[in-house]
């Protein structure tokens, strides 16, 4: 074993029900969740997922799943729904870590993403110093709840939900519609809330000894909660219309968020793409740099409008290119001639561009002017990034 590499071990990327095979290396790394979790993920959701696994002669020794799911991307005044992959179960057995068994997974896993044009990936990380070599960042950061309006047991740990209804099956429907409809009024990320989302959710709230409970009146839900008990009470998701406080919630807000989910840019033109002018026309020039995915690397020309973007990176003499350049012609003279001024307005790394698009950045950090450009260029590329509508309002409270 002392001198086999990770380059030398067989990699396989099992899908649908072969998923399951992984189950005993997931129980042997992961031998904190509780056998009553792991059932309900070995049963619910692995079959789901596009797994990744080395394995040592016929021994699985370290693996990682994608698990997909259907994410609502804010596209002007209205939404898109893309599948993404959330990853989930990094895992390597202990006589074999720290040998570059999760980097050889983790960036074929990357190129397979980006091979489906995916704009991003996320995660959320035991470590994030993991995680921050392979470009990830975070993007966003959950509300804290303590809870509290009853007695708790014996062992300390359980929520009484005062007139907070537990929800019941005839309750899913109303309970999707609410969710998604509050969504898309406050949000521009979140995954799509739907009744097998819901269906889904409790059963993975009760592996956990929690819940879904609701909260409103008889003209409809206005609140609800995601309880999870385990070793300690705890509110993964609090949602709720109106003044806190109006209906007998029993989790109350600390003011305090943790920051819980990195993501990454997977192919930088699909991520370009999400982005839209608040008006008008903006046209940009950016430089990407990218250690892991070579294709991100380059120059992408960009046009955003308030309606979509059109996104094409600098590839002198191919046929794309030109025939880009005939259309920038027609709508974006302005680019052209910035062209020729001058390289490109701004460079950004993948945290940098990932953190950009969600928010996370601000314009002046973005807007440095590049190597030999005067500092009034450095301020016209920051009017016109404040001039960028951006996917600022992440809701993103996936555990598995």
């Amino acid at each position: 074993m002392d001198g086999i590499r990770p380059g030398q071990m067989k990699l396989g990327k099992p899908e649908g029900e072969d998923c399951k095979s992984l189950r005993a290396l997931w129980e042997e790394v992961f031998y904190g969740d509780s056998r009553k979790f792991t059932d309900y993920y070995f049963k619910e959701k692995a079959a789901l997922n596009h797994g990744y696994v080395l394995r040592d002669g016929e021994m699985p020794v370290s693996m990682l799943y994608l698990s997909p799911y259907p994410v609502m991307l804010r596209s002007g005044d209205t939404f898109a729904c893309r599948e993404l992959n959330y990853i989930v179960g990094v895992a390597t057995k202990e006589p074999y870590r720290h040998r570059g068994c999760m980097d050889r997974l983790l960036k074929e896993a990357l190129r397979d993403m980006y091979g489906k044009a995916q704009p991003f990936t996320f995660l959320m990380p035991a470590d994030c110093a993991i995680y921050r070599p392979y470009q990830f960042t975070y993007i966003y950061r959950r509300a804290e709840y303590t809870l509290g309006n009853g007695p708790v047991t014996g062992r300390g740990k359980t929520c009484t939900m005062g007139g907070m209804k537990k929800m019941g099956k005839e309750d899913l429907p109303f309970l999707a519609e609410f969710a998604q409809a509050y969504m898309e009024r406050h949000y521009d990320v979140f995954i799509r809330r739907d009744i097998p989302y819901f269906t889904r959710m409790e059963k993975e709230l009760q592996a956990q000894e929690g819940g879904i409970f609701l909260a409103g009146e008889k003209d409809g839900i206005k609140g609800y909660l995601l309880y999870a008990e385990e070793e300690q009470g705890e509110i993964q998701e609090a949602v709720w219309e109106g003044e806190y406080g109006a209906w007998g919630l029993p989790a109350h807000p600390t003011g305090q968020k943790t920051p819980v989910i990195m993501a990454r840019t997977v192919d930088a033109k699909a991520m370009l793409s999400l982005l839209r002018a608040k008006s008008g026309s903006i046209t940009l020039r950016i430089r990407v740099s990218d250690p892991v995915l070579d294709g991100n690397n380059g120059i992408w020309n960009c046009v955003f409008t308030e309606d979509g973007a059109e996104v094409y990176k600098d590839s002198a003499g191919t046929k794309a290119a030109k025939n880009h350049r005939e259309r920038e012609k027609e709508n974006a003279p302005a680019l052209m001639a910035a062209s020729a001024e001058r390289a490109y307005d701004l460079e950004l790394s993948i945290p940098a561009l990932t953190s950009w698009v969600f928010g996370c950045g601000q314009e002046e950090q973005c807007a440095c002017p590049v190597d030999g450009a005067d500092l009034d260029m450095g301020e016209k590329v920051r009017r016109k990034l404040c001039g960028i509508r951006r996917l600022e309002h992440v809701f993103l409270n996936e555990i598995v």
